[in-house]
């Protein structure tokens, strides 16, 4: 059976940006009372192996993006896209609690 990353990490989480630094990118569990929640980029993690992408656009509905995630080795996840010309992402988990997610695209 392949290791899966801590439970924290299934879930919707929106981009926290104005939290990134070093490279690591800040989410916070989707709900949360942004300002602007809209013009954030979300990601939804899913245990049975599915990942989806939000990406507002402006005055248009967002872009979902739909693919796959296997944890390839400790905490790093591999994201493969369903749309061609959408390169594979490597994620790893920095940080995960109920209320933040820390990653680190490898």
């Amino acid at each position: 059976m392949m290791e899966q990353p801590p439970l924290e990490v299934f879930g919707t989480w929106q981009h926290a940006y104005e939290e990134d630094a070093n490279g690591i990118a800040v989410y916070r569990p989707a709900g949360n009372s942004f300002a602007s929640f809209q013009d954030r980029e979300e990601i939804e993690i899913r245990q049975d192996g599915t990942f989806s992408r939000l990406v507002p656009r402006r005055s248009e509905a967002p872009a979902i993006i739909k693919g796959e995630w296997e944890q390839t080795k400790d905490q790093v996840i591999h994201v493969s896209y369903e749309s061609p010309g959408l390169a594979p992402q490597q994620l790893e988990i920095i940080e995960s609690k109920p209320d933040l997610l820390r990653v680190r695209k490898v």
